[in-house]
């Protein structure tokens, strides 16, 4: 049976509803089968994680870090910054318990903008911190809205970047500018039979 479903306002979830969605949502995606959730690691420069799991191995970390308050890319520099933080941490530790820890950051967000989604792009290949977008949908013959997790990847907003396109035009302009000189580039053989064709017709 199709229901009908149309995006709510983000706020009208409480925080706590959201976290839940986002534990769930992480621990049921992917590989991700065997987490547990684990207290969360505070910095005192860098804030802490909202969502910290690790699976059964203790061979990576997962972390996940909701914005529903700051601006997108405070969020983004904020965490990327705990991140960096989380990964000195935990390169201390291996050294005292003589093993390897993986780390993934999940980073749930309402909205990107444009520029923090382009900061992203060029983070991703390096760093393991993923942009994840929530959405609060209204389903039809539900009481309480439903949450929607989207991951967002380079296709999602590559009409959002201009600037291959401004230098694409840039080259055609530059090359037809070229071709259109080398038009106008005479040589004395070609100017001497011009001169003599108008002689010809012309007087």
């Amino acid at each position: 049976m199709v229901k009908t479903t149309y995006e709510t306002v983000s706020i009208a979830i409480p925080r706590k509803e959201l976290l839940d969605a986002a534990k769930k949502f992480l621990m049921h995606s992917g590989s991700h089968k065997d987490l547990v959730l684990v207290d969360n690691i505070y910095s005192p420069k860098f804030g802490s994680s909202d969502l910290l799991l690790v699976n059964k191995a203790k061979t990576n970390l997962i972390v996940g870090r909701l914005n529903d308050r700051e601006e997108g890319e405070n969020f983004i520099i904020s965490s990327i910054s705990y991140y960096f933080w989380l990964m000195e941490f935990i390169t201390i530790s291996e050294v005292f318990l003589n093993g390897k820890c993986g780390l993934d950051m999940y980073l749930f967000s309402h909205d990107f903008s444009a520029a923090s989604r382009y900061l992203m792009d060029n983070l991703t290949g390096k760093l393991k911190v993923y942009p994840i977008k929530y959405n609060t949908l209204q389903v039809e013959g539900l009481n309480e809205p439903a949450i929607y997790f989207q991951h967002i990847t380079p296709k999602d907003h590559a009409q959002e970047k201009p600037v291959k396109k401004e230098r694409q035009e840039e080259k055609v302009i530059l090359t037809e500018e070229k071709e259109s000189s080398a038009a106008l580039k005479i040589s004395a053989q070609e100017l001497r039979e011009f001169d003599r064709l108008k002689e010809f017709y012309l007087d």
